[in-house]
């Protein structure tokens, strides 16, 4: 048997649900479920791209303005547009921490829950929300810069963790594309459909939807680009988190193997003479067990050949040890 043939090169784990729920998700969950019941209570709104909302901020409804100044990111804010200018730079920092609307926000929480157990125990804590706070600013940065012109006479407004949301569903096209998903299409393409298809939704929606304001049409699409580009910057330095580990045994695995090893920030190239010497130590390893199991079961049977023959008390103290040894290990 050749060695890649055995159980430790040709198991194939998945990426799936890890077993628990991590520090970083559960932040992110807080953060979002807080931000949203803080801005209810400061603006005693619900809905933030909805005609009511922005009646009682141009009527000069204190609660409504000052859920505005806090949280509601529109272009305007970043850069002038049609003659308005109000800077709110700040925005950047805090519009990801509350979501448009009710429904939105618990399904930002449940998507949290789901991506969030999946890759932070393969990312780390710390460069998962990197990558997921990250996404949240430059998505809602590049959004402002461009949905002034998209929108036309409408109000883009910019809220949500989408962007960083949807920047962490693009992982699953690198880190197991192959895999198989829904009706058995390969989870990389099953990916790359939904992103497209929520992105469309979110631009149709922002073009073709009616009030005075909608929701950002270009957020998720500038999520899924950094999500992309911050992939193929780990893909470029050899960084991309391996899903293996899941039914392998732990001491089988080189340390690029194990899920989280993105916490180690040490940069070690691979090492081929090393990897073969590891993979030729487990095979003597293994062949060592079999010729000592094959040792152990020919004395066995001698000894139960010599039991048979003239009795048990014809042992020597030395083989009734072998012998209570043998019957432990059943």
């Amino acid at each position: 048997m050749a060695y890649d043939d055995r159980d430790y090169f040709q198991s194939k784990p998945k990426f799936e649900f890890s077993s628990g729920l991590h520090a970083g998700t559960k932040g992110l969950m807080i953060a979002i479920i807080a931000g949203f019941i803080a801005a209810l209570v400061i603006s005693d709104s619900l809905e933030y791209a909805g005609a009511e909302f922005w009646t009682n901020v141009a009527t000069g409804n204190e609660k409504a303005q000052l859920g505005y100044d806090l949280f509601v990111l529109v272009p305007w804010n970043v850069i002038p547009i049609r003659d308005a200018f109000q800077p709110g730079y700040w925005k950047l920092l805090t519009h990801w921490l509350v979501a448009p609307g009710l429904i939105t926000a618990i399904i930002d929480v449940i998507f949290i829950y789901m991506l969030g157990r999946m890759l932070e125990q393969l990312f780390g804590t710390k460069r998962y929300l990197a990558l997921f706070i990250g996404a949240c600013v430059l998505s809602g940065l590049l959004s402002a810069l461009v949905d002034g012109w998209i929108v036309g006479d409408k109000i883009s407004v910019i809220m949500g963790p989408s962007g960083g949301l949807i920047a962490c569903l693009m992982a699953p096209v690198w880190i197991a594309p192959h895999q198989k998903s829904i009706l058995g299409w390969p989870l990389r393409n099953v990916t790359l459909g939904l992103v497209a298809i929520f992105s469309a939704f979110a631009l149709l929606m922002g073009v073709f939807g009616k009030g005075p304001a909608v929701n950002s049409p270009t957020q998720l699409i500038w999520g899924a680009a950094i999500g992309a580009g911050y992939m193929l910057w780990l893909k470029k330095r050899g960084r991309v988190p391996s899903v293996a580990g899941g039914v392998q045994n732990e001491e089988n695995l080189q340390p690029w193997e194990k899920p989280g090893y993105l916490n180690d920030y040490s940069e070690k190239p691979f090492d081929e003479r090393e990897f073969l010497a590891t993979a030729s130590k487990q095979r003597d390893e293994e062949e060592k067990a079999i010729k000592q199991r094959a040792g152990d079961k020919e004395k066995l049977d001698k000894l139960l050949e010599k039991i048979s023959a003239s009795g048990i008390d014809s042992l020597t103290r030395k083989e009734r040890k072998f012998l209570d040894e043998q019957s432990k290990k059943k």
